[in-house]
């Protein structure tokens, strides 16, 4: 790494690069204590007279669980539902049984993992973006491409240098949230392993990882003040459906099924104990590395003059407006399933519909300038016609 080249992008990013990582370790912080301080709220109420109170009132036909159960078995059922850090959302028939045996069949739910994924995943998408987008606004870049340093040194150092920082200070927060938790609340009631914690901890990161170069490569190729971003909060917000819509197409078109489609999230955002599939673990790694490995090679064909643009770089304006006039129809039609019969009507039509409007739009946006010079030069031919 160049050392003039490092101190002045400390200089420019050091302060908010320290007090942004710290936040987000004291953010993290606060989560935990706040979740074990709610843990022993609970427990403080299960062993109030309060409780056994409320307890008491509460009729056979109102909550068919109890049905059946003494006072000390119910509060036995309580305390483990109430104060395990992972319980199942069980069913309960009229009688008091469990609707369903198979442990798969019922989903998990904590009271006490509050880690407010959609809050971190807006601040590193935020982070990600403006880390290069910024710096072309500002006109940094000029100052930068005149020390004489290489672009793709500028660009590695950039990531090094900010990127690394604040991915390693989320990975640490996580740790630091579930290890509070994990200590705060007694280990009987503490019904996961280390092992499923780590692998939850480290798929969510990977998830953050995935947004953050997502969002850098997006700050990276697009030069407008007001579309740039918009490009990045839509493409984010719509990640998740239009991995649903993906498979929900998949699903449709090759008739798998008839009436079951995909609604859950793909990626892993915050500790759960369901399973955890590799696949979008490694989904995130691999898309990460790609979009890290295709900005080395752009980046040092920026340009300054075209800052303004919506896209900087002319070989992306086709393959963005493919990729957008794929995009935008299946998230807009199969993202919430679609199902399939002879009473139904077919998505086709909406497809169609849908990639043709993208496309116009997407047409508009990247070749809006080339419009622009073309509308003006036929209007000056038409003043010159009527000069004559």
């Amino acid at each position: 790494m160049n050392k003039q080249l490092m101190i002045i992008l400390k200089k420019r990013y050091g302060l908010a690069l320290i007090v942004t990582s710290l936040l987000i370790l004291v953010f993290y912080g606060y989560l935990g204590i706040n979740d074990v301080n709610r843990w022993k709220a609970m427990e403080s109420y299960y062993d109030s007279e309060q409780y056994i109170k409320d307890l008491n009132e509460i009729a056979d036909e109102e909550n068919p669980r109890y049905k059946g159960l003494s006072v000390d078995e119910r509060l036995a059922l309580d305390k483990k539902e109430g104060l395990s850090l992972f319980y199942q959302t069980n069913s309960y028939d009229e009688q008091g049984k469990i609707i369903s045996d198979s442990d798969k069949d019922q989903p998990y739910y904590s009271m006490y993992f509050n880690e407010n994924s959609l809050l971190l995943i807006a601040v590193v998408s935020t982070i990600g973006f403006f880390l290069f987008f910024a710096d072309l606004k500002t006109s940094f870049n000029e100052f930068l491409f005149s020390l004489g340093v290489s672009k793709r040194r500028i660009y590695y150092s950039k990531l090094v240098l900010i990127a690394l920082p604040i991915l390693l200070s989320i990975l640490l927060a996580k740790i630091l949230f579930v290890g509070i938790i994990t200590t705060g609340i007694p280990a009987e009631y503490v019904n996961i392993s280390m092992t499923d914690l780590a692998k939850n901890i480290l798929a969510s990161w990977t998830t953050c990882i995935l947004y953050f170069f997502v969002s850098v490569f997006i700050g990276l190729v697009t030069g407008n003040m007001l579309l740039g971003p918009l490009t990045a909060f839509g493409f984010c917000v719509s990640l998740e459906f239009f991995i649903t819509g993906i498979t929900n197409a998949w699903y449709y078109f090759t008739h798998a099924t008839t009436d079951v489609y995909i609604t859950g999230k793909f990626f892993v955002y915050t500790v759960t104990k369901d399973p955890i599939s590799t696949v979008p673990i490694m989904l995130a790694v691999v898309s990460s590395l790609l979009l890290f490995v295709l900005g080395a090679i752009l980046f040092p064909s920026l340009t300054l003059e075209k800052r303004g643009n919506y896209l900087l770089f002319d070989k992306l304006k086709i393959p963005f407006i493919v990729a957008m006039t794929i995009y935008v129809p299946i998230v807009l039609v199969f993202s919430q399933g679609v199902y399939y019969g002879e009473d139904q009507p077919s998505p086709i039509p909406a497809l169609l519909i849908y990639g043709i409007i993208t496309a116009m739009i997407g047409t508009y946006l990247v070749f809006r300038k080339e419009f622009q010079e073309w509308f003006n030069q036929k209007q000056q031919i038409k003043d010159s016609i009527r000069i004559e």
